[in-house]
């Protein structure tokens, strides 16, 4: 199996996609090889406009598509995620691809401590992923590596000041939350 991975440095669906296609054609040429393991991340429902690739890909390889989302709550989502389409429009493109097929699940990430980490939110996404059909959910907490830190941890004191003080705490110098946080963050 060779294996290829779209989106894991960078979205493959940046608003150029519409005009320009880049994306599109990549898949219609991966289309044509058989036996590759392909998987996507996106936080763009434009995929779902190549659900037909998609398709023709899936006949000869394993795709896997992740659809990001950190929250249904479309509020929080603008606050963190300013340019970002809103969780119902990505959750739409998710049902699109479910429904033909496609293997396609939600990849919660970055799980954010004290935000997004708390049961009831994990579970008001987990039930909206798979009211759309997702095959699979992923949790991953934030990993702040220093030019992420540097970033990041501004919105936290704007938006949540109360949480930056546990943030500066909570994460070791390369940046990973520890070891207990992660694995009660499993059992969530």
């Amino acid at each position: 199996d060779q294996q290829i991975a779209l989106g894991t440095a960078t979205g493959p669906y940046q608003p150029a996609e519409r005009t320009f296609r880049i994306t599109r054609r990549v898949l219609e040429r991966l289309a044509q090889v058989h036996g590759l393991s392909v998987g996507i991340i996106t936080k763009s429902p434009l995929i779902a406009r190549d659900v037909d690739v998609l398709t023709r890909l899936a006949e000869r390889s394993r795709v896997t598509v992740l659809i990001s989302l950190i929250s249904v709550d479309a509020l929080l989502v603008r606050k963190l995620e300013a340019r970002s389409p809103v969780p119902a429009v990505r959750l739409g493109a998710l049902e699109k691809l479910a429904r033909a097929g496609i293997h396609a699940g939600v990849l919660i990430a970055p799980v954010l401590p004290g935000i997004t980490d708390d049961v009831p939110h994990l579970e008001a996404l987990m039930r909206a992923a798979k009211d759309a059909g997702a095959a699979f959910a992923r949790a991953d907490p934030l990993r702040l590596y220093p030019p992420i830190r540097r970033r990041f941890l501004p919105v936290i004191e704007q938006e949540f000041p109360a949480l930056l003080a546990r943030y500066e705490r909570a994460f070791d110098v390369r940046g990973f939350v520890t070891k207990e946080y992660a694995a009660a963050l499993n059992r969530r």
